[in-house]
């Protein structure tokens, strides 16, 4: 599963970006950034203090817009090739999470756009969301919820639910976040599987010079034959050409019945209309989604997934606590303005 690019615009050769960036023409105190979307507002009232202007979607048309730019900082939405093409003096996407997804990769490769990011900084948030939609879905929170407030009595014999305490819970993706999440799981007395065809063979061994605790775990080769034995299912990989429905119909068919599926990575990842049916067919037994083909979820775009008790639905908060998010927006800041400022480019992914 290691990352593939999307493919080139027709006609268009993509030069392999440069060993060493190119050297902006503009300091912090010159430049003008777009926030894309929001950031936390302590940080936005921090970018103006960084530099000389900071603009905001609604402030004029896409193109006006554009055509100010030397950056754009990067939280939630996307970057489209438009967006690129229309703004001349752009130099560097700073990205506000660890995933860069939502940039046109082709056309940052083709203007020769950096893109940076901040990996590691909302692993442990997403990794406590992780948990959360495991204890609820596997204690039924959400349905025993509803069923109180709609008027049943509920006595804690028609209560009763599998817990988390004991389980075989599979991490699909050896990254931060599921390094974070399997401690946690350990406290649980929780067996843990693990499937990465990218990550090296000392991940969470005592080899391992990255991650300091030694996770205890099985590694499988075979998703096929790791979803067969798991009670939970919690993705951690990246959105690629080869994750893109990586978990579909026939792969929620190797699971449990009973079995719960959370996602926590990224929306492409699971096919939900799969998911979908194979929950209203009772092949399943739940499912804990923050991330979506449409993002934020609403209306038609939720489906039957939005109308199930034994779904839980939320809108890409995964890392989305105060603390994690003012950090994660201050970060990003700092390094695009860094770069603007001539000093050493960290976290450099295109």
């Amino acid at each position: 599963m290691s990352a593939v690019p999307s493919p080139a615009p027709t006609g268009d050769y993509l030069p392999t970006p440069p060993s060493e960036p190119p050297k902006s023409t503009v300091s912090a105190k010159e430049a003008t950034v777009y926030l894309h979307t929001p950031f936390h507002p302590k940080a936005e009232l921090y970018a103006e203090s960084r530099f000389k202007k900071v603009l905001r979607f609604g402030d004029a048309s896409e193109e006006e817009l554009m055509g100010q730019v030397d950056g754009i900082l990067l939280r939630t939405g996307h970057v489209t090739r438009s967006m690129i093409l229309n703004a001349p003096n752009l130099r560097i996407i700073a990205r506000n999470g660890v995933g860069y997804d939502n940039v046109d990769k082709p056309t940052v490769k083709e203007k020769g756009v950096i893109v940076t990011n901040c990996p590691g900084g909302n692993s442990q948030a997403v990794a406590e969301l992780a948990l959360t939609l495991m204890l609820s879905l596997l204690r039924r929170v959400l349905e025993i919820d509803h069923r109180i407030r709609s008027g049943e009595r509920v006595p804690s014999i028609r209560a009763l639910s599998p817990g988390l305490f004991g389980k075989t819970v599979a991490l699909v993706g050896m990254g931060d976040t599921s390094y974070e999440l399997a401690k946690l799981l350990l406290s649980f007395n929780c067996t843990i599987l693990a499937y990465s065809p990218t990550s090296s063979k000392e991940r969470w061994t005592s080899e391992d010079t990255k991650y300091p605790v030694t996770i205890p775990h099985t590694r499988f080769d075979s998703l096929e034959e790791m979803l067969g034995k798991c009670d939970v299912l919690s993705l951690h990989c990246p959105l690629t050409s080869e994750t893109r429905g990586l978990i579909g119909e026939k792969e929620i068919g190797w699971m449990k019945s009973d079995a719960i599926l959370v996602n926590t990575a990224r929306g492409g990842i699971v096919d939900e209309r799969a998911l979908e049916k194979k929950l209203k067919a009772g092949e399943l037994g739940g499912a804990g989604l923050d991330v979506w083909d449409v993002e934020p979820p609403f209306g038609e775009s939720l489906g039957e997934l939005g109308k199930m008790l034994n779904v839980i639905c939320l809108p890409h908060l995964g890392g989305s606590t105060d603390g994690v998010t003012l950090e994660g927006c201050t970060t990003a800041i700092d390094i695009m303005a860094d770069y603007f400022d001539g000093k050493d480019l960290r976290n450099r992914v295109l």
